[in-house]
């Protein structure tokens, strides 16, 4: 008898079913016909023709949501409430019930066929126990480890089709959970005769019988690159952010509006004493405190390693200024440790079941808000989602922000439940684009395509310029100007080795073919791309002074929109803020 020893993951976490009713057509008449005509179970159940006793259950279904109340004056009856009014005269769907059950979730990933299972169907031992020799296969030497959120996408995979009807896994509780590195015991022996556990992948069948054959152990399988999501959604020209009070408007806004959570994401995080634009971040810190009073629950980061100790001081600062708003514990989440990423995000609920998610340059706790600032706001439930979803897996590393990571996860467990909302006949279709997420690396592939790809215009809007500005951003541009005539570059600030001399040195090479413009005041902060009439990157990439690394894909994250007149619109809006 012979063991083979496979690195896996075990996840263990209480996980949260949900069982969803609708409403059946009976509900439905019962409430229309109190609607129109307010009375008794008895007069309902008359007018519709059907059981007395049907009438009377139904009527305290729909008192227990809100629907209907009983009205006093004159004499009593039982009439629609005012909830119930808005929802027929909005033509919204009525509210689903509701009821959450606690499920225990035991799982082991194993990392070489990329299977998973149910911990009581398999052998595992700890990492201490582990024999001195013997067919070992070692853990992969350079991969991040696993986090909640990668393996919560595992679990509900794992429990797809396992839960009952109208059943789905809205998520698990990350306070609760434990992961830990294990070993997968397996007898070869067994293999050979066909016996292996299940919900063995083909991955990991086909390489045991190699191993069996050659004697050669496996290796763990390496991680598969993140891929470029692609959907298509409601978003149009009012949904491009452009300039920096239009930033403090939609803050102001989308922060006064929540009622459940805020998530603010941002590079630096600016002193309460800082005196440059104090004035607009107390905009900011306002709208924060007003938050914090209505029980709004805030979770705060920050992004840079950079000056860590000056970040967590002043973020310190900020979390002592808003929890003198409101004591409670568990409504204010500062996290005082950085998350290693450039990205910049809000989001928060909408105060209508549904979620808003800005992406894009600005830093929004520690902006003066004098600069050029472009952003995308997401509104379309799905969208919504994988934006959260990207917010999750840049926050998750902390190990602090469990709860964030929960309460993200979710809300984006809800949205993709929820689909485009019905409009009625008075309101506007909305304007539809495709959707890509871009992470770090495909930054740079997809510029390239867009200088060769462009027909009318190439144009770009980096902060800065850098060491690698030509071969990043000068080149590409070069070829896409030997091709039109309208391709230009915008940029406010030189960093690293490049002088204004170098620059200069570009602009006269390049004259005639791309038009390479300094921009000092207003400065522009703004990140982006566009090309012809409908193709715009809104990202938080220095196009011209940074690469993006393919081994840390969510330092930079971009949103590729591809929809109608979108890039001539945005570059009206950036002329008409910035010259």
């Amino acid at each position: 008898m012979k063991n083979i020893y496979i690195p896996a993951w075990q996840y263990r976490a209480p996980g949260i079913v949900q069982r969803i009713w609708g409403w059946s057509p009976i509900e439905e008449m019962v409430l229309l016909s109190l609607d129109q005509t307010p009375g008794t179970i008895a007069n309902v159940a008359g007018n519709l023709h059907i059981p007395r006793q049907v009438v009377s259950s139904t009527v305290a279904r729909l008192m227990q949501f809100g629907l209907v109340e009983v009205r006093l004056s004159r004499q009593p009856v039982l009439a629609t409430s005012s909830v119930g009014n808005d929802f027929i005269r909005s033509g919204r769907a009525l509210p689903e019930r509701k009821s959450d059950r606690e499920i225990g979730i035991s799982i082991v990933f194993e990392k070489v066929g990329l299977s998973v299972f149910r911990t009581r169907d398999v052998d595992i031992i700890p990492v201490s126990k582990l024999p001195d020799s013997g067919a070992i296969v070692a853990f992969p030497k350079i991969e991040a480890p696993e986090t909640d959120h990668s393996m919560m996408q595992r679990v509900s995979q794992f429990l797809a089709g396992t839960l009952r009807p109208g059943e789905w896994l809205r998520g698990v509780q990350a306070n609760s959970s434990f992961l830990e590195r294990k070993f997968l015991v397996l007898n070869l022996d067994d293999v050979n005769d066909g016996i292996l556990p299940q919900g063995a992948s083909d991955q990991l069948v086909k390489a045991l019988k190699a191993t069996i054959k050659t004697g050669v152990l496996p290796t763990a399988a390496a991680p598969k690159p993140p891929e470029s999501l692609s959907i298509e959604t409601s978003f149009g020209s009012s949904n491009l952010i452009v300039g920096a009070e239009q930033h403090l408007q939609r803050f102001e806004e989308i922060v006064g509006t929540a009622k459940s959570h805020v998530f603010v994401l941002s590079t630096f995080v600016a002193s309460q004493s800082d005196e440059i634009g104090i004035e607009n971040r107390e905009r900011i810190w306002r709208a924060l405190e007003d938050a914090c009073r209505r029980g709004v629950r805030c979770h705060l980061f920050f992004g840079t390693s950079l000056d860590r100790a000056k970040n967590a001081a002043a973020m310190q600062e900020l979390y002592l200024r808003l929890s003198k708003v409101r004591q409670t514990r568990g409504y204010l989440l500062v996290h005082r440790d950085p998350v290693g990423s450039h990205a910049k995000f809000l989001a928060a609920d909408d105060g209508q079941d549904g979620v808003v998610l800005v992406m894009g340059s600005c830093n929004w706790l520690s902006s003066p808000f004098s600069a050029v600032e472009v952003s995308a706001e997401l509104r379309e439930s799905q969208a919504v989602a994988i934006g959260l979803d990207l917010l999750r897996e840049i926050v998750a590393k902390l190990s602090e922000a469990s709860r964030s990571v929960e309460t993200l996860q979710f809300i984006s467990s809800e949205l993709r439940r929820q689909k485009f909302r019905l409009l009625s006949s008075a309101d506007e279709r909305p304007s539809m684009a495709r959707l890509t997420i871009l992470h770090a690396a495909d930054h740079e592939r997809l510029l390239r395509v867009a200088a060769h790809q462009a027909q009318e215009r190439f144009v770009c809007c980096t902060n800065r310029v850098g060491a690698n500005m030509v071969p990043a951003l000068f080149d590409p541009a070069e070829i896409a100007g030997r091709r039109l005539d309208d391709v230009r570059i915008y940029y406010s600030r030189r960093s690293g080795p490049v002088k204004r001399g170098h620059v200069s040195k570009h602009k006269k090479r390049l004259h005639g073919i791309v038009e390479l413009s300094g921009v000092p005041k207003p400065q522009l902060h703004a990140k982006f791309l566009v090309w012809d009439q409908d193709h715009v990157v809104v990202s938080t990439l220095n196009w011209g002074s940074q690469s993006g690394s393919e081994d840390n894909p969510l330092d930079e994250i971009g949103f590729y929109f591809e929809g109608p007149g979108l890039a001539s619109f945005l570059l009206e809006k950036f002329e008409a803020v910035t010259f």
